[in-house]
């Protein structure tokens, strides 16, 4: 049997919007309706899924050996990148400037930009998510000039350190 004053579009909204309930009212048929209150859509605070770690427990959480060699090597690498050799042997092989400098090259290796697969993928939630956290502004992203979103890598480190959670002890 259903109530004369059930608004299913009313309901399926109120799902989606902020409600103060010192200005609500009960109606038979849904839970609450707000009065003369202007609709807004929640903006305040991160109500999407957020990225989280692998379901493992701390004890089982092991780092791939092959990522281990790479994190301890990381050091040398850049150290290596920065100092020991420059353009001008190289330059005499190509026609033209090099599209960037040395220091470009580098600056791109350390801090790579992502797709939105990738980045989708290291978070761990779907595509939608992340679109929805580029569209809401909590994760910072530049278009190419097809118009894709594209990440750096620090800003998505970034994006975890303040919105991240910890799996559940």
């Amino acid at each position: 049997m259903k109530s004369k004053n059930f608004d299913p579009l009313a309901y399926i909204e109120s799902a989606f919007l902020d409600n103060d309930p010192s200005k609500e009212a009960e109606t038979p048929g849904r839970k609450t309706v707000s009065k003369g209150v202007a609709r807004r859509f929640r903006r305040t605070e991160m109500s999407a899924p957020r990225p989280r770690r692998a379901a493992k427990k701390p004890e089982e959480s092991v780092i791939d050996p092959s990522l281990q060699q790479v994190w301890q090597n990381l050091p040398k690498n850049i150290e290596f990148l920065c100092s020991f050799y420059d353009d001008s042997v190289t330059s005499n092989y190509y026609r033209g400037n090099f599209k960037e400098t040395r220091e470009e090259l580098v600056k791109r290796l350390l801090n790579p930009e992502l797709s939105l697969e990738e980045t989708s993928r290291l978070l761990g939630v779907c595509p939608a998510t992340v679109r929805r956290y580029t569209n809401r502004g909590w994760l910072e992203h530049h278009r190419t000039p097809g118009g894709q979103r594209r990440f750096w890598l620090s800003d998505i480190v970034k994006f975890v350190e303040e919105h991240g959670r910890f799996p559940e002890e």
